[in-house]
């Protein structure tokens, strides 16, 4: 058995990997909350390549949702699609500062040193 699990990493791959899911969930037959509708149950669609089946009989997908920062994730969450994740799967920073996105302090002044630049 061959399973796939998605990497979906930024703002750019989170808004393509909810779309991804969307389309794959409309594919096999599965609501936007995992439960999949009576139709997708006959038939030999392989739904654990890209699922996994949870103890409450929804359909999981084998996914991990990565950014820095929460909006897009937090977009996902909202959706009518928000009961399709694993939330354990979901992973952002909650609170940044600018320092450290920056890596720069809060005064931007410079200094020489040795030979290259060093922000103060």
């Amino acid at each position: 058995m061959k399973e796939i699990i998605t990497l979906c990493v930024g703002q750019c791959g989170n808004q393509i990997g909810s779309e991804f899911w969307k389309q794959i969930t409309a594919e096999h037959g599965i609501r936007p909350n995992g439960v999949p509708e009576d139709f997708a149950l006959e038939g030999d669609d392989r739904k654990d390549v890209f699922f996994y089946e949870a103890d409450d009989a929804r359909f999981v997908p084998r996914a991990l949702l990565l950014d820095l920062e929460p909006r897009v994730v937090n977009n996902i969450q909202n959706s009518q699609h928000r009961d399709l994740f694993n939330p354990e799967n979901i992973l952002f920073r909650k609170k940044v500062e600018a320092r450290a996105t920056t890596g720069l302090p809060a005064t931007g002044r410079r200094k020489k040193t040795r030979n290259y630049w060093r922000t103060c």
